[in-house]
């Protein structure tokens, strides 16, 4: 009675088990390579040959590419935020949102973050702001009211510039 009631509670349990990926998010098959920018899944030297089973339909490599986002802030005068997001480099997105900071009015724009492949929020108190990057944007927003430590603390700005998927 009892091994009946073991193997259907492990029947039971492995139903509920579903696909996992390694890190860097890779289908069974592949692993993660990266490089400057990107990101791919490059196929196990040996996988699916003979002794080895092929998951058919998997996609043998997969290519990201890096994208960048940026927050410029006017922390004293005007309270301006000045951001940019899914540019190619660091650079782009840094001198995109400082000029979208200064076009809207602000003399004296400070930048305050840069990211790739990331989610940003910025929440304000009423002395200070305060800043946190995660992988989704309600992360970001929960990270950042988490940093301001203040009663006050409201997000007043959030956006992403996640990896693209190019092949």
């Amino acid at each position: 009675m009892k091994s009946k009631l073991a193997l259907a509670f492990m029947v039971t349990a492995f139903s509920f088990c579903t696909h996992a990926y390694a890190e860097g998010g890779c289908p069974p098959g592949t692993v993660p390579q990266g490089g400057q920018g990107t990101t791919s899944c490059r196929p196990i030297p040996g996988y699916g040959q003979p002794g080895n089973q092929a998951i058919p339909g998997a996609p043998l490599n997969v290519t990201y590419i890096e994208r960048w986002g940026a927050v410029a802030l006017d922390a004293q005068e005007t309270h301006n935020i000045g951001a940019s997001h899914d540019k190619a480099s660091r650079s782009e997105a840094e001198q995109i949102a400082m000029k979208n900071c200064l076009d809207l009015g602000s003399r004296k724009c400070e930048l305050v973050s840069a990211y790739s492949n990331r989610c940003v929020a910025v929440a304000k108190a009423d002395t200070h702001y305060s800043v946190a990057t995660s992988l989704t944007r309600p992360e970001a927003e929960k990270s950042v009211i988490g940093l301001c430590e203040d009663a006050s603390c409201k997000v007043v700005f959030s956006s992403c510039s996640l990896a693209k998927r190019i092949q």
